[in-house]
């Protein structure tokens, strides 16, 4: 059996595979295969150590990674044997120790919520509010942020102010404790919670501790060079004294600084592990060679990393393209115009990827594609959980899993509408303030509220008549059911003659489908455990397994730190200047300057066949023209491996040589509005002459500026 497991693997791959006791960094570069060796490593674990399922904990950062894994080792073990094994997010592991253990940390019940982002930026709203602070002048979001970069450092709401310096550190120092305190009461818990209280329930309660060390044998991390400190620690108390603890991942892919990833956690891995063996996984099995060389010209510059240099058998390929663009429409307009030429020859548009640093750069390349009819897609848009009415109902079936879920409460006590407006909720809500006692609870005593009047009192005790019958014991399924019959939320849409309303009503039978759908795979399905799930949904998990299907045939855009797991035939890097890439904000100091300098690295390998670099010359912008400055990163690639290329040596823009008849010179004239069959709209704005031929410049309302030979222009007077 083990030799099967091993027969696919490369020599690397074999002995990171079979190393199975005590500490291992497996370095892997880009497309090196690391999830195929994560895998066949627990499958050689199970196969040929005989361990058991039960006792292998695996680590991922997003749930796309999680399912992939579980499939593969589906295929490899068995799915009788596979899903005994602990595969999740770190979110997921920790959210399923609390559900057994929480219940020791005081102020938190099993049944506890999860908020979301938008649950947690609330909760700050709220305070503001209620110490008569303004939100226009102290940014909810900008608190809870620093509330959660807090967090992800370990400082816990007693200690915060001991280190605040700033403006928005003080106010912190005053919200963080209530922000605190209004969880607890809600009986929730934030994404940072599940980490830090796991870890403070290991510090606390070693018999805790000493049951999931005994339980796990083996624990596995991906992508560790993406870890905090908190996942850090929690590792580190996983590993116990066995340290039979296994790490992947790759720092030169280390670009999540700004989310409170700490580099230095692999970088000192053999620091914190003694006795560890290391292994590079230096073999591509994605990219050409004068990618991969290009890709390694420009990270080797980094100070802070572990020396890696990946090669591949497959062949040398096309030197990387760089074009230099007059402004930001040329910019575009030569990404289009290439990727219509590649479609011409064959090259489906799934198989193209436009990156880019910063999401304000997409709408000029949204523009140029759309005149082009070219399709394409955006990721990162708003998300299926994020819609209004997704969200709306994901309220309701909380509320009836977790009734003190206040936040969940608010959200749908006027949805569908039902005459309680914000007055009235504030009322309610002062009261329970004032009362110290759930928001759930206020309303079965509105009647003791005597600034809510006696109609009002009637639709608040109709809405707690809902609420009354809600049964958390019911399957997902029968509980959304029973939020329709008892509510008319899907009917209200449907009665409704807008396409609005229509997309409403067919997100939220996609909502059906997919409750539906976790009710057939769950083993034991619950209203709780799929709240779970749906709240475990990552950030990072932007794109879905099934977006680039073979019938999706579509451009993708996105940002670099989007792009980072995927993979490409074709990519356009644009917009590389000093000041996008690397950004303004992060030249000042090199630890964020060798972090820019990674996320190139990481969009260069996602190229499979062909890497295009592109940048413009200027840029304009409401002050006027800008001037931009190539970036330092492009400087940095070796000669041989780059040919630069301008809008007058391209071969799409390079005009060609022909006579024409002098009367030609007279039919263009500057500021002339014209029509191209193929760019649309323009305005003449240059003639010259050579002693052959007349040449004509363009600026194309959508395509930027092209210069033509005058006889073969195919221009038309408007």
């Amino acid at each position: 059996m083990s030799d099967n497991l091993l027969s696919n693997l490369n020599s690397v791959q074999r002995e990171a595979v079979q190393h199975t006791e005590g500490p291992l960094l497996i370095l892997s570069g880009a497309g090196s295969g690391k999830t195929r060796v994560i895998t066949h490593r627990v499958a050689y674990l199970m196969k040929h150590h005989r361990v058991s399922p039960f006792r292998i904990l695996a680590v991922t950062f997003t749930n796309k990674a999680a399912n992939e894994m579980k499939e593969r080792l589906d295929t490899l073990v068995g799915e009788g044997m596979s899903k005994n094994l602990w595969v999740a997010t770190f979110h997921a592991t920790c959210a399923r120790i609390l559900r057994r253990d929480i219940e020791q940390l005081d102020g938190f019940t099993k049944n506890f919520t999860i908020y979301d982002k938008g649950e947690q930026v609330t909760v700050v709203k709220d305070i503001i509010r209620q110490h008569g602070l303004d939100d226009k002048q102290y940014y909810p979001r900008t608190i809870h942020d620093l509330i959660s970069k807090a967090k992800n450092n370990a400082i816990k709401p007693d200690t915060y102010a001991n280190t605040a310096d700033g403006f928005y550190e003080k106010i912190v120092a005053k919200i963080y404790p209530m922000y605190q305190d209004t969880l607890r009461k809600n009986n929730a818990l934030d994404f940072d919670d599940l980490l830090n209280f796991t870890v403070e329930l290991f510090k606390k309660y070693p018999d805790v501790l000493e049951f999931y060390q005994e339980k796990f044998e083996h624990v596995l991390v991906d992508e560790y060079q993406d870890t905090n400190r908190c996942q850090y620690e929690l590792v580190r108390y996983l590993a116990g004294e066995k340290k039979n603890v296994c790490v992947v991942g790759d720092d030169d892919q280390s670009i999540y600084g700004f989310r409170g990833a700490d580099i230095h956690n692999i970088l000192d891995f053999e620091k914190n592990y003694p006795n560890t063996q290391v292994l590079r996984l230096e073999q591509n099995y994605r990219s050409t060679q004068n990618i991969l060389d290009a890709a390694w010209s420009v990270v080797q510059n980094n100070k802070k990393r572990k020396e890696k240099k990946l090669w591949t058998k497959n062949e040398k390929g096309e030197l990387v393209t760089c074009y230099e663009a007059m402004d930001e429409r040329d910019e575009a307009g030569f990404v289009g115009t290439k990727i219509e030429d590649w479609n011409a020859e064959g090259v489906d548009y799934k198989d193209f990827a436009i990156f880019y640093r910063t999401n304000a750069q997409s709408r000029i390349f949204e523009e140029a594609l759309r005149s082009a009819n070219i399709p394409y897609q955006i990721v990162g848009g708003l998300g299926f959980y994020d819609r209004m009415e997704i969200k709306d109902l994901i309220a309701y079936l909380r509320v009836m899993c977790n009734p003190f879920d206040s936040i969940s409460l608010r959200r749908i006590i006027n949805v569908p509408t039902r005459g309680i407006g914000a007055t009235s909720l504030e009322r309610l809500m002062n009261f329970a303030e004032g009362e110290e006692i759930p928001l759930i609870e206020a309303i079965d005593r509105v009647d003791e509220i005597p600034k809510i009047n006696a109609g009002i009192k009637g639709k608040v005790r109709r809405f707690a008549k809902i609420l009354d019958e809600f049964d958390g014991d019911d399957l997902p399924s029968d509980a959304l059911e029973h939020v329709f019959d008892t509510t008319g939320y899907l009917e209200n849409f449907k009665g409704q003659r807008t396409i609005e309303a229509q997309n409403r009503v067919e997100n939220i039978e996609e909502l059906r489908n997919a409750v539906y759908e976790y009710e057939m795979i769950a083993e034991e399905p619950t209203l709780s455990d799929y709240l779970e799930n749906v709240a475990l949904i990552a950030d990072i998990d932007t794109m879905q397994t099934d977006d680039r299907t073979d019938e999706t045939n579509i451009v993708t855009l996105m940002t670099l730190h989007s792009a980072k797991g995927l993979e490409f035939p074709f990519v356009f890097i644009v917009g590389m200047e000093e000041g996008f890439l690397p950004h303004k904000n992060s030249v000042n100091l090199e630890a964020e300057l060798e972090e820019e300098r990674r996320v190139c690295y990481v969009g260069i390998t996602r190229a499979m066949e062909q890497l295009y670099l592109v940048h413009a010359q200027a840029r304009r912008t409401w002050s006027g023209a800008e001037y931009r400055v190539p970036s330092r990163f492009i400087e940095e690639i070796s000669p041989h491996l780059i040919q630069h290329v301008d809008r007058y040596n391209s071969p799409f823009s390079q005009p060609e040589i022909s006579y024409v008849e002098e009367e030609q010179v007279d039919l263009y004239a500057i500021g002339q509005i014209v029509h191209h069959p193929k760019f649309g709209r323009g305005k003449v704005t240059k003639l010259s002459e050579s002693d052959s031929s007349t040449y004509v410049t363009v600026r194309f309302d959508r395509a930027g500026s092209k210069q033509f030979d005058a006889a073969l222009a195919q221009l038309q007077a408007v």
